[in-house]
């Protein structure tokens, strides 16, 4: 019982230390990034939630896409590639890791109907990145154009 006040302010550090951006690590060993392009999300429905979305390919060829939410909190908030441009709106193209402590990274190597894509191909998409709320509320929170809607 005496380690019991040692043990809560353990489990406590551990606790706010779980969402650190130390836990984002490489998606191989080795790797170089050899193209990226960084396309920024702008807050919509006034969330304030603005961030960034890095599209990357390393030297073993893998297509990576990184989302950096900025104004958020620890919450899950869903995240996608999607058809046509943010104005638009349009389909669900790629379902992307979820958000978790305002970070994602998802290794791409295909649509979710199964149509393979790569680096050059997202350049080339007419599509758009969007954040949503929350996985029970699909408002969306922020977007960027990418590929060849991008500016």
């Amino acid at each position: 019982m005496k380690n019991a006040p040692f043990l809560l302010i353990v489990l406590a550090m551990v606790l706010i230390s779980g969402c650190s951006g130390d836990d984002i690590e490489p998606t191989g060993v080795n790797e170089i990034i050899v193209d990226q392009i960084d396309y920024n999300l702008i807050a919509v429905n006034n969330s304030g939630i603005t961030g960034k979305a890095t599209f990357t390919r390393d030297s073993n060829g893998n297509t990576t896409i990184l989302i950096e939410l900025v104004n958020t909190n620890t919450d899950e908030h869903p995240a996608y590639v999607n058809f046509n441009n943010a104005a638009e709106g349009g389909p669900k193209a790629i379902t992307l890791e979820p958000c978790t402590c305002a970070v994602s990274t998802t290794v791409v190597t295909q649509l979710d109907d199964g149509t393979p894509i790569d680096f050059n191909k997202l350049l080339n998409m007419d599509g758009h990145v969007s954040i949503l709320n929350s996985p029970t509320n699909d408002e969306i929170i922020a977007v960027a154009d990418i590929g060849i809607n991008a500016d």
